[in-house]
């Protein structure tokens, strides 16, 4: 494969093209993601520094294809209201000539991206969830310092305190809440001195108290914990889409390992249970049958199947997103040409517009029927590109004419 002086040109105005349109919506979208989180969480300067290099990746699957649309429709709409398109087919030479390098960067763009979304990007979308939740404790203090209580309802304990001086509370109230009965706190425990420590990791906020005395409950697990004057409380965001290891921070070689565990105990658990009851049934010990076993069985194979089906649905999502750049070159390009004598907004958005109101809802409908398991997910999240290709199937032949 050459690129000859034609083909060096075309691939140079696209890749400016493309460059200043990348930068543009990376920085748009760079700006939202970190200003809506350093709002939430209270985020430092320092710490909005350290977010934004691993921000940035996890809205390559976005930019890339857009951006490249834009490149493409902008300087081939160019190339043809310069009468550039015409002049090649005068000279006997195909516009095939002129569309293909672009083509053959969309392709390399394509690659990157298969390959960054199976590692690199739910590496950097993990260490970005950590540099936010690293600063919980930050925040924690200042909402302590500022409200003189934190009054969160997933925590156990409600904390009041006199004063904050750093990460010491002062004159610390911690009312544990009831789990049932009238009274909303079954336990109050007053603390001289207290402090906080994060474990992120472990998704749990460790107290430690100093001069503590405990009102109301009996002796029971807490009451022993606080008397070693120290307690662990699990954070509000556990079990939510906070501190747990979503799938989109799996890598792909962590989603096929996880996926062959769940394939090995859906083949075997549930055939076990059903051998060991038939077993009881056929000793004439049916009393002895592990019915709660066999439910369990149950409710974990559907528990698995449904997992199966999430992992199975991301891993198609990132291989179908990938191709974006690739269609969206075969589809710009053409467009671009045909709006050869209109402006080059209208050609970028005529393309746009479908892929708005077409590609990506059928996108996010297919994530959602894979994870139902309503739809295979490799059709479910191919549709999209397929009718991109169909779309692009026809736009191209008018150009290729002569």
């Amino acid at each position: 494969m050459t690129f000859g002086i034609l083909q060096r040109y075309v691939i140079g105005e696209v890749v400016r093209a493309f460059a200043m349109a990348l930068l543009t919506m990376t920085i748009i979208f760079v700006l939202f993601m970190v200003m809506a989180e350093a709002t939430k969480m209270g985020l430092s300067p320092q710490d909005i520094l350290n977010l934004v290099p691993f921000v940035i990746p996890s809205t390559l699957p976005y930019t890339v294809p857009v951006s490249m649309l834009f490149a493409v429709t902008v300087v081939y709409g160019r190339l043809a209201s310069d009468n550039e398109i015409i002049a090649v087919k005068t000279a006997g030479v195909s516009p095939m000539m002129l569309i293909w390098p672009t083509i053959f960067l969309g392709g390399v763009l394509s690659v990157t991206l298969l390959v960054m979304s199976g590692d690199m990007i739910p590496r950097a979308t993990h260490q970005a969830k950590l540099v936010v939740f690293k600063n919980l404790e930050e925040f924690f203090y200042k909402v302590l310092k500022k409200e003189r209580e934190f009054n969160n309802e997933r925590w156990p304990f409600l904390i009041k305190v006199e004063d904050v001086k750093g990460k010491t509370m002062l004159n610390a109230i911690f009312k544990h809440r009831a789990q049932s009965g009238p009274d909303p706190y079954d336990r109050v425990v007053q603390s001289r001195r207290a402090w906080i420590k994060f474990d992120v990791d472990k998704g749990i906020a460790r107290v430690y108290l100093d001069g503590a005395e405990i009102d109301g409950g009996g002796k029971d697990d807490d009451i022993f914990l606080i008397n070693d004057k120290a307690f662990d409380m699990d954070l509000p965001e556990k079990g939510s889409p906070g501190l747990e290891k979503r799938i989109q921070e799996w890598t792909t070689a962590e989603l096929l390992t996880q996926q062959a565990e769940f394939n090995r105990l859906i083949a075997r658990e549930r055939k076990r249970q059903a051998i060991e009851t038939a077993f009881g049934f056929a000793a004439g010990r049916i009393e002895k049958a592990n019915w709660a076993g066999v439910s369990d069985a149950y409710r974990n194979h559907a528990f698995w199947k449904r997992r199966l089906c999430e992992f199975e649905t991301e891993k198609q999502q990132r291989v179908a997103q990938s191709f974006g750049p690739l269609l969206f070159v075969l589809l710009g390009a053409p467009v671009g040409i045909l709006f050869a004598k209109r402006d080059f907004l209208s050609a970028f958005i005529s393309c746009f517009l479908p892929i708005i109101l077409m590609y990506y809802p059928l996108m996010l409908l297919g994530i959602n029927m894979g994870k139902e398991d309503t739809m295979n997910p490799l059709l479910a999240l191919w549709a999209g590109n397929v009718l991109l290709a169909i779309i692009a199937g026809f736009v191209m032949p008018p150009v290729m004419r002569h």
